[in-house]
């Protein structure tokens, strides 16, 4: 039979498997746009269904030689017929392919699998993607839930888990080749080109555990708190006057690995959005140590801003040291403070700091350790020139994005994480948060 002639045949029979679908399911009786909704749905997906039945058909009744040569080059031999099971956007099809078992590799082989694309998974690439998408938005039982109720696929909540983990980890792959490539120069430049771009960074914990089984086999549970780092890059629109006002795009990437995995990651996802075409490029963030050792070396010469309100909080623990908590001479030594940071008269804040004279240790090592910590930063918080240039002086994107990248779908109620099935979360979720989608398909390979 030709191959036009297979084409008809396969056309024919999805016409009359569509016919006989409409004379059961449309009703002579009038019906709500809601049960017309329902039936047009149901034909469309049982049509659907015999499409991918007839053609996958259609491409296993190929020629089965008794023989065939595996990929290892050993001769294997023709077993007779297999069927595998495979869930798709349309439903679960069953596909019944000529297997093959070679002797050296001691695997059942079937051709016809590589034609169709499939590797070691039981899903479609499309299934596999909106898995890992709802399961970096929400618990794996409620996305199993959710992805039955809009697409009317079934799976469990263990296989969401494991689809999401997959792709994930090949995610966080892929993002460690490039950062590879970048520190080699080996990356192609960047098509964004933005004007102002905004860097930072943070720590969040979540709760971590240690190997563990549900029946006692390895121990009792031991569960830990481990600190993500979360990262940001971001464009700002402006507003009448000139600063910098609402954020444009947003793109965010988040760890559990060390900080020096994390620079690399970060230096990556600028040098996607522009980095090294923009005019200018501001770090903003707390006052951490690891955060400026990270923006040292990888965003050499931007401008660099402690968060203001950050700032503040420093200043609040020397008013409560010095005047006592909740004071009225404290709260208003506190406001004159602050309005000297947005002057930039950080002479004048160390000034008073120093002239406090604390008589326990305890309030000398916080007079010690805050001074210490503005004349450090003198340079991060001249706020009065930063906000004459349009700057934004807080870090209220990076405070909001851990809080959406780790916060809300790891912190949850009763919640306890394998490291590596949080890293692969936070990666799918700062993916799924960033501005300009990724498309996670390529990600969606299942080895055998």
């Amino acid at each position: 039979m030709s191959a036009k002639s297979d084409k008809e045949a396969i056309i024919e029979a999805v016409l009359n498997q569509m016919r006989k679908q409409l004379e059961e399911d449309i009703s002579d009786q009038d019906q709500t746009l809601d049960q017309i909704e329902e039936t047009a749905f149901r034909i469309g997906r049982t049509t659907s269904q015999e499409i991918q039945r007839q053609v996958t058909k259609r491409q296993n009744k190929k020629s089965r030689p008794s023989k065939q040569t595996c990929s290892c080059g050993a001769l294997v031999r023709y077993k007779g017929e297999q069927s595998r099971q495979m869930v798709t956007r349309n439903g679960v099809l069953t596909l019944k392919r000529a297997c093959y078992y070679c002797g050296v590799c001691k695997k059942i082989w079937a051709p016809a699998d590589k034609p169709l694309g499939l590797d070691g998974g039981s899903t479609t690439l499309q299934v596999r993607e909106w898995s890992a998408y709802l399961c970096a938005l929400l618990p794996f039982a409620q996305a199993a839930t959710t992805l039955e109720l809009l697409t009317r696929v079934l799976l469990s909540a263990a296989t969401l888990e494991r689809i999401a983990l997959s792709v994930g980890q090949s995610l966080r792959a892929k993002q460690k080749e490039e950062a590879q490539k970048h520190h080699l120069d080996h990356l192609p430049p960047s098509e964004i080109k933005p004007r102002r771009l905004y860097v930072s960074m943070d720590g969040v914990f979540a709760p971590l555990r240690d190997e563990w089984a549900k029946d006692g086999s390895r121990g009792a549970l031991n569960c830990r708190y481990g600190e993500c780092k979360v990262g940001v890059v971001y464009e700002a629109l402006q507003d009448g006057q000139g600063r910098d006002h609402k954020v444009r795009t947003r793109a965010f990437v988040s760890t559990f690995e060390s900080v020096e995995a994390f620079g690399p990651l970060l230096g990556t996802l600028a040098h996607h959005n522009g980095h090294h075409h923009a005019k200018e490029v501001v770090v903003v963030a707390d006052g951490a140590a690891w955060i400026w050792q990270i923006a040292a070396k990888q965003f050499t010469g931007a401008v660099q801003i402690i968060d203001f309100f950050h700032a503040c909080e420093h200043l609040a623990n020397v008013a409560e040291g010095r005047f006592g908590k909740g004071s009225q001479e404290g709260a208003d030594w506190l406001h004159a403070r602050k309005e000297d940071l947005k002057q930039n008269r950080l002479i004048t804040v160390l000034d008073e700091i120093r002239a406090w004279k604390p008589r326990t240790s305890a309030k000398r090592k916080i007079r010690r350790d805050e001074y210490r910590y503005f004349y450090k930063n003198a340079e991060r918080m001249r706020y009065q020139t930063f906000l004459e240039r349009g700057y934004h002086i807080g870090s209220g994107v990076m405070e909001a994005g851990c809080k959406q990248n780790v916060t809300q779908r790891l912190k949850q109620t009763g919640m306890h994480w394998r490291e590596e099935s949080a890293e692969a979360i936070v990666t799918l979720r700062s993916a799924q948060l960033s501005t300009r989608a990724i498309d996670l398909r390529p990600y969606c390979a299942m080895a055998a």
